[in-house]
């Protein structure tokens, strides 16, 4: 089965093909634990398929604002092939690829494991950090000869914890510099596993109430199931479900997703939710009005679009709406034919999309004309024309008034959620929660089965020219919440406290 990437529509005419939904693979013969050679062998053919597939899809190889993106490819490929002579199992093969993956700092340019992929083994020596600012704190403890919660980690084996986590955590995953990415990784820097480019922790020292204790780690195994639990006590999150609810004042709007795969129950909920909001549009502007993208990770940029053009209107979503100089994508077989897929099956949907279907279908006329012309890079300009205009009085020519609206995010808003936050953020909403992911200027993902049948490869195809927001820039609460994000009640009874307080 191939994988799929539904459409996302950041402007009025103009449309983004969302990160990916990977269909997984099934009925693969089990892998050999001991097979050495056959580890090494699969590493060294999807290291270069990987290497390949960036090489002939991504437009960051002939990008010309970009020079130092080759060299980059070329040491991710280079520090990748030296593992493979030294590579035993399966801990070898896989933390090898995550290294090579995070070499590009891009949330786009990911490797997902498919089911044939067996998970690898873990340990843990009976507690749990997490991130708390730029301190690593201890959040679960589970034996008496762990540091108890609260302890503040120095360093591990004469390795101070700033640049311990940077080092096991962050070199195999990238976007270190981003809080989000530390936020979601910090529970996993006393998990063990199995990765031999690591040397085992053997002894680490702590700080509580100004006393530093050393402790000599006790590693035991840990089923995932456990370490999922102990995962969700140490960073509770959310995905919020789709839907509406309104109470005297009060409307909030969940969107933990914006799926844009037209097969899925969650299409059908946000088009169900997006006529709701047409048709109440006059009632919620009475109100104050939340948006709930607690664990949105992206999908499709046409649902946040639809929504505001309910709330602010047409005309406000329009000067709102950020020009962009065009965007580039890159020219190849492998590209047209993701891209004539994509049409093809948003074509073939119960209800397709007549405005998406006729995009992808002029983005597969150009890029089969710049293929003809033997170009590298086809420029698709934007169909909007001027600078953006401030959005404030937001609803000025569309509603009689701006809609007071909050944006609830965490660290999972990625992608077409970022797409979502330039435009709202535009028409001046309010940001409450927590810090956004971010991405870079490439985007538009595809995906390819590497040879080893057990990881997709996904690989932006096209690059953003003028975007305001900068690489790797994630958006920042006006209002932090530092309470439990996966508590909606709470989290509600704070937002509202905000809401009386601007009212005094």
């Amino acid at each position: 089965m191939e994988p799929t990437a539904p459409v996302r529509t950041p402007c009025r005419t103009a449309l983004r093909i969302a990160t990916m939904s990977i269909a997984l693979l099934t009925g693969l013969p089990a892998l050999a634990a001991d097979d050495g050679h056959a580890w090494r062998q699969r590493l060294e053919q999807d290291a270069r398929r990987f290497h390949a597939a960036i090489r002939e899809s991504h437009p960051g190889t002939v990008d010309p604002a970009n020079p130092g993106f080759n060299a980059v490819l070329g040491k991710a490929l280079d520090t990748t092939l030296a593992r493979v002579q030294h590579t035993r199992d399966a801990g070898g093969y896989w933390w090898a690829l995550r290294e090579f993956q995070a070499f590009f700092d891009d949330g786009h340019v990911q490797m997902v494991a498919t089911r044939n992929w067996t998970p690898l083994p873990k340990r843990w020596p009976g507690f749990l950090t997490r991130f708390d600012g730029d301190r690593q704190v201890v959040a679960v403890s589970e034996d008496a000869a762990a540091p108890r919660v609260g302890a503040v980690l120095v360093s591990c084996d004469g390795l101070p914890a700033d640049m311990l986590a940077r080092e096991r955590l962050g070199r195999f995953s990238g976007r270190w510099m981003l809080e989000a990415q530390r936020a979601d990784l910090g529970p996993r820097l006393f998990i063990d596993e199995r990765n031999p480019w690591l040397a085992p922790l053997r002894e680490c020292v702590f700080e509580t109430r100004g006393q530093r204790h050393r402790i000599t780690l006790q590693w035991r195994d840990m089923d995932d199931a456990t370490f999922e639990a102990l995962r969700a006590r140490v960073q509770p999150m959310l995905r919020a479900p789709v839907g509406l609810q309104s109470w005297p004042g009060l409307s909030w709007l969940s969107l933990g997703t914006f799926d844009g795969n037209p097969q899925s129950d969650d299409y059908g909920a946000l088009v169900s939710l997006v006529a709701d909001v047409q048709a109440q549009a006059e009632s919620l502007r009475e109100g104050v009005i939340v948006l709930d993208v607690r664990g949105n990770t992206g999908g499709s940029s046409h649902w946040s679009r639809r929504i505001a053009e309910s709330l602010w209107g047409p005309a406000a979503v329009q000067r709102a709406t950020q020009k962009s100089d065009g965007v580039d994508w890159r020219v190849s077989a492998t590209n047209i034919q993701h891209i004539r897929t994509l049409r093809d099956r948003v074509a073939a949907a119960p209800s397709p999309d007549v405005e998406q279907v006729a995009w992808l279908s002029a983005v597969l006329a150009g890029l089969e004309q710049a293929q003809q012309q033997g170009l590298a890079l086809w420029r698709q300009a934007d169909d909007e024309t001027g600078d953006p205009e401030p959005a404030t009085p937001a609803g000025s020519g569309s509603v009689e008034r701006a809609p007071r609206v909050y944006v609830v995010t965490d660290s999972a808003c990625a992608s077409a959620c970022l797409d979502a936050m330039d435009l709202w953020k535009a028409l001046g909403v309010i940001q409450v929660g927590r810090e956004t992911s971010a991405d870079t200027l490439y985007m538009e993902v595809r995906a390819e089965r590497l040879p080893s049948d057990l990881v997709w490869a996904v690989v932006p195809t096209k690059v953003y020219r003028g975007r305001l927001r900068g690489d790797n820039e994630a958006y920042r609460p006006d209002h932090v919440y530092n309470g439990d994000m996966s508590d909606t009640e709470a989290l509600q009874a704070w937002i509202l406290e905000r809401v009386a307080a601007t009212r005094k």
